[in-house]
């Protein structure tokens, strides 16, 4: 999935905050860089990780703090908020960040961090950055409640649920369509829980205290620590990927020997798992049109010793032509990446519908030309990492409608692993966090029904 563009920063920089020590600090200088400057999260924790010098346990604990008070920026502030005095004044810049990692230690973390020790660091922090507000900040933490999820009733509406767990609407709609309102909240909280670091493997784990997957074959939960510390990751024995873009590849289940066109492919998982199924007397050809995000599909390939078996094209998808066509084609579309917001919290905050717009109009844009790539008689398979109608569900009726030579095939006889729940009324892949241990995903497989001769 191609990443949306980065918005432009709100405002001009607030003065940098100062890093004396301690994880918590750290953790909000990343966090101020996604709130106030518009970076990405993974980047910004990268950076302020990799100048910090501290133990994998304590990089552990920045990063704990971090995306959890990203995700739940929206509702610690409105917390924070509650208990001032004068709500209608906001949180100033510089002291925002320090008290929201303080909130999120105060309301998700109560169990493990003494109240103390989070509200003490984040009033030294102020201090520094904010001389004078300290005691303002002390009695702000003191008195900030419990989170807003947990004021929440069996009758609360969908739209107070939303709001008190900070998903946006639209994806909270997406996600409860069909559910009955008993499992909404289930559903939304989903969407906040820590996602499962997910892998594929190619053979047999050499640990053996890994927990496979529920419901997907050959996934496996990682263990703490760098992925590319992990056992197998240097031979080559695993991917990292969640069950969502692994079943949009299982979904096309090309034969041995088959000739398949993924498009869009990069950062490449989905290439290395159509690679294996071909096995050696096969080809996978795997369009990327970024450079960057091409060399990360090589970097896979070469890994996983499928250099052979893959191809990569540095092209925009509209240039191929008829040389291309193949019989097997995955597009896993560039998308709002709504169902990613478990590893990926700045995306809620910046979702707009003039970006569920953009993406659509580029969706059916590729989507027809994938169609003109697919043989008769050959298989397309449509995939979006975002559970939102416009992207999927409307998309493919779109299709079908300017294709009627193309005709939708459930995926249930090809995903026979998978519980009922995770298909709708078409056969079309409809993954959710809380019922499937997945990001928020939508896959459909086509078959183009050849001509018929007179």
């Amino acid at each position: 999935m191609n990443k949306p563009p980065v918005p432009a920063p709100r405002g001009p920089r607030p003065p940098g905050l100062t890093i004396v020590d301690g994880p918590r600090e750290v953790a909000a200088q990343a966090l101020s860089r996604v709130l106030d400057d518009g970076a990405w999260a993974q980047p910004a924790l990268s950076a302020a990780l990799d100048g910090s010098g501290f133990t994998e346990r304590d990089k552990g604990l920045v990063t704990e703090l971090f995306y959890g008070a990203l995700r739940f920026a929206a509702p610690l502030e409105a917390s924070l908020l509650r208990a001032a005095s004068k709500p209608q004044k906001g949180l100033d810049q510089r002291m925002r960040p320090h008290l929201l990692i303080a909130a999120y230690q105060l309301q998700h973390l109560s169990d493990r961090i003494p109240a103390h020790a989070a509200v003490s660091a984040a009033v030294a922090a102020i201090k520094r950055v904010r001389p004078g507000l300290d005691g303002f900040a002390n009695a702000l933490l003191r008195h900030l409640g419990s989170p807003l999820h947990q004021m929440l009733t069996p009758t609360s509406n969908l739209f107070d649920i939303c709001t008190a767990w900070g998903v946006p609407m639209a994806l909270g709609r997406a996600v409860t369509r069909g559910l009955p309102s008993s499992e909404h909240q289930a559903a939304i909280a989903g969407l906040q829980a820590r996602p499962t670091t997910w892998a594929l493997f190619f053979g047999t784990p050499g640990a053996q205290d890994l927990v496979p997957h529920p419901f997907v074959p050959r996934m496996w939960a990682l263990g703490g620590g760098r992925v590319d510390g992990q056992e197998g990751f240097k031979d080559g024995a695993f991917v990292v990927m969640d069950p969502g873009s692994v079943l949009s590849a299982l979904a096309l289940a090309p034969a041995p020997g088959a000739r398949v066109l993924d498009l869009c492919a990069a950062p490449g998982g989905k290439s290395m798992i159509l690679a294996d199924a071909v096995t050696d007397s096969g080809h996978v050809t795997a369009v990327e049109l970024q450079r960057r995000r091409a060399a990360r599909i090589e970097e896979n390939a070469a890994r996983l010793g499928m250099r052979k078996r893959v191809e990569v094209k540095v092209v925009d998808v509209n240039e191929l032509g008829d040389a291309d066509r193949s019989d097997a084609v995955l597009l896993d579309a560039p998308c709002t990446g709504l169902g990613t917001t478990r590893r990926k919290p700045e995306i809620a905050r910046r979702h707009t519908d003039a970006d569920v717009a953009a993406a659509a109009i580029l969706q059916t844009q590729l989507f027809d030309k994938a169609a003109a790539l697919t043989n008769p008689g050959g298989v397309l398979v449509y995939s979006v990492c975002s559970p939102l109608p416009e992207e999927g569900a409307q998309q493919v009726a779109s299709f079908l409608t300017r294709h009627p030579a193309f005709e939708r095939e459930p995926l249930s006889t090809v995903l026979s692993f998978m519980p009922a729940s995770a298909f709708d009324e078409h056969g079309q892949l409809c993954l959710v966090p809380h019922l499937h241990d997945a990001d928020a995903f939508f896959v459909a497989r086509l078959r183009h029904r050849p001509s018929k001769t007179m």
